[in-house]
Formats: structure tokens, sequence, C-alpha cells
């Protein structure tokens, strides 16, 4: 999988772009400010209809322009289609097209993966619960658009419960309410917590691996899966679903004091383990890169093996925040099979790690081809 051109209409600070895309590695680099994350989240955004640096999505709209557009024509195997998502600004909608022809989100997710690396990813082992928790609920929902629909559906039932509990709050038990959404909360939860278990054992795996060949065999990486409720390894669904609701009765009370629900798949975490111990809390944090690092190796190749072709692999400004050895492990896990983005602030030593591509340089929303002096 790779993108052969990228074009930009009206995109944070591109008004008008159009890139040929070299199929292995493409460098951007300039100063700071200058468009050059721009141009990853546009890639993100034309592969998910998401940006990963803002909610407030008509933000992406270049100032004063009514909508905006990212167009890619993207190779698998050996077919090339076109892709396009545009969004407007009043009213704020976004419209899906394959092949020229408008399509759903549903139908549309899955036809150009991406795996994005940021110095931001630290969040994943060092942050709250909820980053690792997106990290895993966003890979699977790009291979899955079902996964996605899930998580939505079990957002609306979590925040009706809130809102029962905020409305009766000691008193709820007299509302015959409660029982429906508890038993609602713990179906559609123990339908996350199974894919996540499943997902998540192929993953570490495959974090085990990267992370040994990162650290030349001297450290382990593992995610170990916290919840509220015991669970066994292979546990089916419904135990799951029983588990949650046993579990859920018993914090009744508690609930109805902090006015939340404090049993489900919102509420479980991620320990990440370097050697079997907590590397949030006790890790360098240079083994909390290599092991994010490793995360997304894992990632990638995750996706791979669910597509059957390597997603893109996006990195922005990482290779200042990686040593020689991480930068060359780095470098020989992509070399020829990934297309791959990157961005920088400058070409030096670069030519030392990286394989031939395309650089350009970018200045104030202006990309021209570039030829650093190596």
């Amino acid at each position: 999988m790779h993108m052969e051109k990228l074009a930009l209409h009206n995109f944070r600070n591109y008004k008008a772009l159009t890139l040929a895309l070299d199929r292995n590695l493409n460098i951007f680099l300039g100063a700071n400010a200058q468009g050059k994350t721009n141009l990853l989240e546009s890639i993100v955004f034309v592969a998910s209809g998401r940006s990963f640096r803002t909610q407030r999505e008509t933000e992406l709209i270049r100032w004063e322009a009514k909508n905006c557009q990212v167009t890619t024509l993207v190779t698998q195997r050996k077919s090339t289609e076109r892709l396009q998502v545009g969004l407007t600004r009043q009213p704020a909608k976004k419209s899906y097209f394959y092949g020229g022809k408008a399509v759903k989100r549903s139908q549309y997710l899955g036809r150009l993966l991406t795996v994005l690396f940021t110095p931001e990813d630290l969040a994943i082992i060092k942050g709250a619960p909820q980053e690792r928790r997106n990290f895993l609920d966003g890979l699977i929902s790009k291979v899955s658009p079902v996964y996605e629909y899930e998580l939505q559906r079990y957002g609306q039932i979590l925040r009706q419960k809130n809102q029962l509990l905020r409305t009766y709050g000691e008193k709820i038990f007299a509302s015959p309410e409660l029982a429906s959404w508890n038993e609602q909360l713990a179906r559609q939860g123990a339908k996350i917590i199974t894919r996540r278990l499943f997902v998540l054992r192929r993953l570490n795996l495959l974090a085990r691996l990267a992370h040994r060949r990162l650290t030349q065999g001297e450290e382990n990486l593992e995610l170990v899966y916290q919840s509220a409720v015991f669970l066994p390894e292979k546990s089916k669904e419904t135990e799951i679903e029983a588990a949650l609701l046993a579990a859920i009765k018993e914090k009744n009370k508690q609930e109805t004091k902090v006015k939340q629900a404090l049993v489900g798949p919102h509420r479980d975490d991620l320990l990440p383990e370097i050697n079997g111990i907590n590397s949030r809390l006790y890790a360098s944090q240079g083994q909390q890169r290599t092991a994010v690092l490793a995360l997304k190796l894992a990632e990638m190749e995750y996706l791979k093996g669910e597509s059957g072709e390597f997603p893109l692999l996006l990195l922005d400004d990482v290779f200042s925040e990686l040593d020689e050895l991480r930068r060359k492990s780095l470098v020989e896990a992509i070399d020829g099979r990934v297309q791959t983005f990157i961005t920088g602030t400058s070409a030096e030593n670069l030519g030392s790690y990286l394989p031939t591509g395309k650089f350009f340089y970018i200045h104030r929303g202006e990309v021209k081809p570039y030829a650093p002096h190596q």
C-alpha cells in the first residue's frame, strides 16, 4: 500500500497543493510552524476522516474558506484508486468519496491505513489510562468499522446511565431504569473487552519481538490488561458480561455517591510492563520512548497482518528524539517495506540513516523539492 499523489485544497495553511510522492520515503523539512505537521495531518484525515490534533474539525479549513478537501491516489496490490474526504464549515459536515463515488464512512474506512508516531505519543506509556485505551481502540477501529460502532454505542449507554445517576442520586434505586441500563452496559462492555483481549494477545507478541530488537534482547515489553473484573485467559464474552454485571451491582451504592459508572471498559487500563515492572512509574524516559516505538512497530505489523499490506508510516519530528541505535533500528524496520513520511527541521545527519527518497522543503505553506547536502 502506498500513495502516489496527495492533493490539498484549503486544508490548514495550504490553499492548493499537489505532490507526487516517492513510494518508499518522503522527508519534509523546514522551520517550526510552516506546515510540516499539517501535511501528516492531511494524510491521517484522508485515511480516517479525523484529525489527530483537534476535536474541532472546522479548524482544518483554511482561514476564510468555506470548505476543504484532501484527495489521494492509493495503490494497493495492482490497483490504484482515488480517495477523498471533504469538510464544510457551515454546516460542519464531512463527505467521503471512493473511486469518484460518494460512500458512507463505514464503506470508506480501511482503504488507507496509517501508523502515526509523534513525540506526544510518550503519553501512551506515561499518561493516563485513557491514552492507552485510545491507542488500542484506535488500532482495532482501523481494521474494524464495526468496533468503532460498538464503542459509540457503549458511549451512548454510558452517558444515559450517568445522566440517570446525576438525576436521581441515592434515590436511583426507586427508578426501574437502572437495571436496564446496567444490563445494556454489561452486554455492550463485554463485546468491547472481548475484542480488546483478542487483539492484545497478538499485539503483545509483536511488541515483544520489536522491543527485544530495539534493546538487543535485554528487555521484555508487555501490556497487561487491568479491569474491575477478573478475566481468565480466553474468557468468553458471556462470562465477561456476567462478571461485569456482578461487579456493577457491587458498586451500586458507590456509584450513587459519585454519580458516575465505575465499572466497564471505560475504566480499564493497559499496564505497560518492562521486565515485569510498571514502566509508567519506574522506567526511564529513554526506556519509555523505546517502548512506544516498539508499540508503533507492532501496530504496523499488526495492520499488515490484518490487511495484507503495510500501512503508511508517519513520523512527526521523531528522529530528533531518538539516539543513534534507535534510529538505525527504525530504518531497518521500514527500509524498502513501508512508505514512510518524516518531518524534521534539518537534513543534517539524515543521509547516514535514511535510504533514498524524496526531500521537500516547506516554508509558509509552500512545498518545494529539496536536495540536502550530505
